[in-house]
């Protein structure tokens, strides 16, 4: 091994590093630091030596790399050190990419704040004549999800009624989105506090208080607002309106009249017939013509800027309408009734036949009512939530409606002068006294004096005999 490294210590790259193990081998010890500092264990290498036994040719290359060597044995060594010292000192730490997930128009349901479902509610007062299903607790519901109930009754103000048209509004504020379901009035539910009986009756017999109960009860989402109009009321509303353009989708030739397929105008009186009959047990196409009317009645106040109508509207229905609704909440919506004129924005969907099931209740008057068939009805509630969590892009529509709104002039209330009656003066003929002149003979006696005629003038008036 001795010999190995003599072989190699001519060659003026590897003299350097090869001759001080080759002192070492031959007992020479190497020594770094002081004097007063030796480590014993290291041999000691002694350059003055090793470059007195060489050849002179070799001093200057070996020098070189010798230095060399120094030099990238301390960049080496100082590297981690200034590394370290930088790290300590507190340096910011490279940006590096991270990938994230594409969007997908899949709702996040599972990954947003959800309403926690309802479980304790009233009990029956009257024996029901079915057994009571317990509450929906299945839906995941959004925290901001909200939901309003739309209610037709059956009778003119200001009679408490049935409300034969019931109608959930799911909305997203924050996105936009609006689902509009349909539910058929003839429906059998549990009523929170009273028993089991048809949909339609619940706020004849309780109020929006008993009303929201059983919908979140039999639905499983509580309604936040609620509006409620009446036959009448309806009608004049339409009128007000100058009627409204329906889009017809097949004849109706034995109802209302007579109503052709195609884009048909209709007053008051005929919307009213147009939302209310119903073919049988067609509860699906009742619901859509409900909810085509509905649509085109919101299209028609949000556009060509009647919003800005909006207060003295609300002023004219607010005794015959019932709801929750305050204006300071419906002037403070109304940038987000422009966003949903967008049609994308609006959901419909109607209950099928097939969700329930026909049955005769028990008594001397045959009453028929529907009762929902498994979770099909949930199922189609639950698809109604997500379609308000899926974003859409705004379209130019919405900007049009904004325009429009902007340059429709505001009412205000403005004095105009109005005509009045002026007395002018006119001339009127006067009676003017006239002197006129007239001789009247009188007789003296004859002789004193000389007999003479004396002439006697008097005045006399115009007119007077």
């Amino acid at each position: 091994m001795v010999k190995n490294f003599k072989k190699w210590h001519n060659v003026p790259i590897l003299g350097p590093i090869i001759i001080p193990f080759n002192y070492y081998l031959k007992g020479n010890p190497l020594r770094f630091g002081t004097n007063k500092h030796v480590m014993k264990i290291v041999p000691r290498f002694n350059l003055k030596d090793y470059f007195l036994t060489k050849p002179k040719t070799h001093y200057y290359l070996e020098i070189v790399w010798l230095f060399m060597l120094i030099s990238i044995i301390g960049g080496c060594t100082l590297t981690p050190v200034q590394q370290t010292a930088k790290k300590t000192i507190g340096s910011i730490p490279s940006p590096s990419f991270t990938p994230s997930p594409s969007p997908s128009l899949t709702p996040q349901v599972g990954k947003t704040t959800t309403k926690e479902p309802r479980t304790v509610f009233p009990t029956a007062k009257i024996n029901p004549v079915t057994p009571i299903p317990e509450p929906i607790t299945s839906l995941k519901i959004p925290e901001e999800t909200r939901l309003l109930v739309l209610l037709g009754a059956d009778q003119p103000s200001p009679f408490v009624s049935r409300t034969d048209a019931v109608m959930l509004a799911f909305y997203n504020p924050r996105l936009a989105k609006v689902s509009l379901v349909s539910l058929p009035p003839e429906m059998f539910v549990f009523i929170p506090g009273y028993t089991m009986q048809r949909l339609n009756i619940a706020f004849a017999v309780g109020g929006f208080s008993m009303l929201a109960d059983t919908i979140e009860y039999n639905i499983g989402v509580r309604p936040d607002e609620f509006a409620v109009i009446h036959v009448d009321d309806f009608a004049w509303f339409v009128e007000d309106l100058q009627g409204l353009d329906v889009d017809v989708f097949r004849d109706y030739y034995n109802y209302c009249g007579g109503i052709p397929a195609g884009s048909v105008h209709l007053q008051g009186g005929d919307v009213l017939c147009y939302v209310k009959f119903r073919d049988g047990w067609d509860i699906r196409d009742q619901a859509e013509r409900q909810q085509q009317v509905v649509w085109r009645l919101f299209t028609r106040l949000i556009s060509g800027g009647k919003l800005v109508d909006l207060e003295d509207t609300y002023r004219t229905y607010k005794s015959v309408v019932e709801s929750n609704l305050k204006l300071p909440d419906l002037l403070a919506n109304i940038p987000l009734a422009l966003r949903l004129g967008q049609v994308d924005r609006f959901g419909f969907y109607q209950p099928t036949f097939d969700m329930f099931s026909i049955w005769d209740l028990p008594g001397d008057v045959k009453t028929t009512v529907l009762l929902p068939r498994g979770d099909r009805l949930i199922q189609m509630i639950q698809e109604a939530i997500n379609f308000t969590l899926i974003s859409v892009q705004t379209s130019d529509i919405v900007l049009t409606l904004e325009y429009e709104l902007t340059i429709s002039p505001t009412p205000t209330n403005t004095p105009t002068a109005s005509s009045t009656f002026t007395l002018t003066p006119s001339t009127t003929p006067t009676i003017t006294p006239v002197i006129t002149g007239s001789v009247t003979a009188t007789r003296t006696l004859e002789g004193y004096p000389a007999p003479s005629v004396s002439v006697t003038v008097t005045s006399t008036t115009a007119g007077y005999p």
